[in-house]
């Protein structure tokens, strides 16, 4: 049955301006649609496989207190590093935050502060004093969305829901640049999404896998050298696995 429609009047909705993405918008809301449709992760312990630049490390994290257990193997690096308690929020406190765009936005930039403050606490606490540039810039509320939103996406316990939101955020955040036909070190087909941090000049980039919106690589590129110095350096952290289990799993590296 056709809509009613009452002669001399225009619905709302017929009178609001029609919105344009940008291409890089419609891929991440893309991504979006696809994080919401993914399965809930299941075991309690996630164990997370990576690289980082030339050592290998295998991060575990309990889902239920947060606490985090890292395993390294190459030159120069402990082979395990001593019990993080409570190094990552919990899967409870993760399904709990705002999936809302703008709600989580203005909660991305109040965490950016308080661990911004905490750090500053941690450097007086030992009697230091912070480092301060001649000319300080404080971080853009962007520079601080990017960072919070990417840095959490590489937690596999991240759930879908809060998942999609975080790519919803990152649409709407001014200077994110997508690249959808990148590929990581290991030639795997990603997603690129990066940005120009105004602070610390660097370009932090990470790459998401098109079709389950898991993270393969995230980079950070460094300004480039001034002078006849060569270009600057591109730091690699790759993640190669990412499993669940229901009990603590023993160092992979034997030692």
């Amino acid at each position: 049955q056709a809509p009613h429609v009452t002669r001399g009047t225009q619905s709302a909705v017929d009178t609001q301006p029609a919105v344009k993405l940008t291409a890089a918008q419609r891929v991440l809301y893309r991504l979006s649609s696809v994080a919401a449709g993914e399965p809930v992760g299941q075991g309690r312990y996630v164990v997370l496989s990576e690289k980082q630049d030339s050592y290998l490390k295998t991060s575990v994290i309990d889902g239920v207190t947060g606490d985090l257990w890292t395993y390294q193997k190459g030159a120069g690096v402990p082979g395990q590093l001593p019990v993080d308690p409570h190094g990552s929020p919990t899967q409870a406190q993760f399904d709990a935050m705002p999936t809302d765009p703008a709600a989580l936005r203005a909660m991305l930039i109040s965490q950016f502060d308080a661990q911004q403050q905490q750090a500053e606490a941690a450097i007086a606490a030992l009697g230091r004093k912070p480092h301060v540039s001649p000319s300080p810039a404080p971080e853009s509320g962007d520079d601080k969305v990017f960072e919070q939103a990417t840095g959490m996406l590489w937690n596999p316990l991240v759930g879908p829901p809060l998942r999609s939101a975080l790519f919803r955020v990152l649409a709407t955040t001014p200077g994110v640049k997508v690249d959808s036909q990148a590929r990581d070190n290991l030639g795997r087909p990603a997603v690129e999404i990066s940005r120009f941090d105004s602070v610390s000049k660097t370009t932090f980039a990470t790459f998401e896998d098109p079709t389950t919106t898991a993270v393969l690589e995230q980079t950070y590129t460094n300004p480039p050298s001034t002078g006849d110095g060569p270009s600057g350096f591109v730091g690699t952290d790759l993640y190669l696995s990412t499993t669940r289990t229901s009990t603590v799993p023993p160092n992979p590296y034997g030692s």
